[in-house]
């Protein structure tokens, strides 16, 4: 198994706001909470039905509260009736519309349930009631990423006073954006401020081992572990680089100091494992994974490992259950596609031997199209610093053909080719990021305003139709809504538009100038 992918299988920004996500378990919400406030049992699409605890619903019946809907919509998280949840929220808002806090659980909940794009529109409607709420940024920031639009997040974070979970989501979006040097940028700056934090160096660390910088990767990890002996998390990640550049001698001795310290640790056993496979202690070994499988079934990375012990004690049957359900849970890398073949062809299954070969084939072409389309966008970036947007739509393109499915990627190609007027090639790498992620605000609103310009009034509508449903908090998309529709001569819609923009932003000056004209014309 790849030693990288120990590290890349982790969502490190994610782990390491682990902290920051205490503001919405103070509301009563990690993966979304709060009540219900029908006087039937609500039930959403689906066959889920909704029932509280009978002592809630009496509460509810007689004195129906935001205080109860909470309570409610609680249970209704806690027991994965998230549908049930969503419900209840928009109940609750019904009797509080103003609410920061339901606002807040019901973006939670939203995301919770992969529902980012509607989750929007309740982060934006949090920051309306407090414009400097970190939470609801926080929360705004990992939708607007999780729908790809990584420069949303750039342009609302890049100027403001950043808290660290900010700092990690504004790093994240440079990071996909594969704009590396600026996200290094942003992490180096903030460990500045605080370089005993735990979550920007593992961040910073997870991004140099992205970019192969193992040296640098090593000297960050060493330096918070020297500075914080006594902090487990700070000796994790050291642990980590260490396994990952190979420095079983260093790392063999930490893994086992920090699993004597937190022997139910999941990934200690995971870690202790592989170093004691790779040493050949097989026995060891498989005494530590299987108990990592126990305390975190979903990890694949410990199945993985224990599957490969379980191979080299000439247990292939158990071997091939774990490595298939190592496959199962998202394991990608290369090697454990091979190794699974190769067990299944010992255990005679020839035919499953041979798929798991030619996936493998698959994997390394994906693998090497990734790397490829990594370098070309880097160089690309490079070119554009260098102001040769020629040659830099050239390697974007080529980053494109390596890595068709990246938005990202093919959103950044139009911006280059709409500075060189190159329209049609705009227009179809617009097109590329919308096939790629449909709900890709920038590439609609850009689209949107190629079509306007174009006189495709109708098209261009569609566009911006779209970017309001995606981004209801978006106060330039109404503008440019409006304005299509004012070209259409449909005024009093116009107006609608221009207000709903002035509601969000009652100071834009744009929307200002667009509402006095609108109001001029008789119709």
């Amino acid at each position: 198994m790849c030693f990288a992918s120990i590290w890349r299988s982790i969502d490190w920004v994610a782990v390491s706001r682990t902290r920051t996500l205490g503001r919405l378990i103070l509301l009563g919400c990690l993966s979304g909470c709060m009540g219900i406030a029908s006087l039937g049992a609500i039930q959403p699409a689906g066959t889920e039905t909704c029932s509280g605890p009978a002592a809630l619903e009496a509460e509810r019946l007689a004195h129906p509260s935001a205080d109860v809907y909470a309570s409610l919509g609680k249970w209704f998280s806690e027991n994965r009736k998230l549908g049930c949840a969503v419900e209840a929220l928009h109940s609750g808002l019904k009797l509080e519309p103003g609410s920061e806090r339901l606002h807040l659980l019901l973006g939670a909940t939203l995301v919770s349930l992969g529902r980012d794009s509607e989750a929007l529109a309740e982060w934006e409607a949090a920051l309306k009631v407090d414009p400097s709420s970190k939470a609801a940024l926080d929360g705004l920031a990992r939708s607007l990423i999780a729908t790809g639009d990584y420069a949303a997040v750039i342009a609302r974070l890049g100027s403001i006073p950043r808290d660290e979970a900010l700092t990690l989501d504004l790093a994240s979006a440079y990071r996909k954006s594969q704009m590396f040097d600026q996200s290094a940028q942003v992490l180096a700056d903030a460990l500045k401020s605080d370089p005993r934090s735990d979550g920007l160096t593992s961040a910073l660390v997870s991004l140099e081992v992205h970019q192969s910088h193992y040296a640098a990767a090593e000297k960050l990890a060493e330096e918070i572990a020297r500075v914080k002996p006594d902090d487990i998390e700070a000796q994790r990640i050291y642990l980590r680089t260490l396994v990952l550049t190979g420095d079983n001698d260093a790392a063999t001795p930490l893994g086992r100091k920090l699993l004597a310290l937190a022997p139910q640790d999941a990934d200690l056993l995971n870690l202790n494992g592989l170093l004691e496979r790779k040493a050949g202690e097989y026995a060891e070994a498989r005494t530590h994974l299987e108990q990592a499988v126990v305390l975190n079934p979903n990890d694949f990375n410990s199945r993985v490992n224990l599957g490969l012990v379980l191979v080299q004690l000439h247990e292939l049957a158990g071997g091939t259950e774990q490595l298939e359900r190592a496959v199962e849970l998202g394991a990608t890398e290369p090697q454990v596609r091979f190794e699974l073949a190769k067990a299944l062809r010992t255990l005679g299954k020839t035919e499953e031997a041979q798929q798991q070969l030619k996936l493998y084939q698959q994997a390394l072409k994906d693998e090497a199209d990734q790397s490829l389309a990594v370098l070309k966008a880097t160089e690309a970036a490079q070119a554009v610093k260098d102001g040769d947007n020629q040659k830099a739509a050239g390697l974007y393109r080529e980053a494109c053909a390596a890595e068709p499915k990246d938005a990202g990627l093919a959103y950044r190609l139009s911006q280059v080719l709409g500075t060189l007027n190159d329209s049609a090639g705009q227009r179809a790498a617009l097109q590329q990021a919308i096939q790629a992620n449909p709900d890709f605000v920038l590439a609609h609103y850009d689209l949107g305003y190629m079509e306007f310009q174009g006189s495709e009034n109708s098209a261009a509508e569609e566009q911006f139709r779209l970017v309001v449903k995606l981004a209801p908090g978006n106060a330039q998309a109404w503008i440019s809504l409006a304005a299509t529709l004012a070209t259409e001569s449909r005024i009093a819609e116009a107006r609608d538009a221009v207000a709903a923009a002035l509601k969000l932003e009652p100071n834009n000056a744009g929307a200002i100038s667009l509402s006095n004209k609108l109001a001029q014309d008789p119709r």
